[in-house]
């Protein structure tokens, strides 16, 4: 795989944390078959360490983004280790991260979000 082949494969998401003032980059890529990686560059020390658990591991997306058919169980790995590690579960992060491993894997297309207070 050519340089440019692997840059397009990779999606790349900023979140800002909200009143902590952190960012947060991700960067998700395809492992292809509903795999994929990320790894993050965060201001945010929690952040830094969930960094250091899943980033780079291969995830399957399936599993990440769906709950189980037959249990209603869900077994994502960026849910758990996250609820267990971040003491602010409400953080953005965590839907940034699902988000963007969700659009690396082509289930979903690239759309800002946001959370906008009035």
């Amino acid at each position: 795989m050519d340089i440019l082949e692997k840059v397009q494969k990779m999606v790349k998401v900023e979140i800002t944390g909200g009143i902590c003032g952190f960012t947060t980059q991700v960067y998700a890529e395809d492992k292809t078959g509903y795999k994929a990686s990320f790894q993050l560059e965060s201001q945010c020390p929690n952040w830094k360490k969930i960094n250091e658990v899943l980033g780079g591991k291969e995830l399957n997306m399936m599993t990440e983004l769906f709950k189980d058919k037959k249990t209603g169980t869900l077994n994502s790995q960026v849910l758990e280790v996250s609820l267990k590690m971040i003491p602010h579960i409400s953080c953005p992060v965590i839907s940034g991260i699902l988000k963007a491993l969700e659009v690396s894997v082509g289930l979903a297309l690239p759309k800002d979000a946001a959370i906008t207070f009035k």
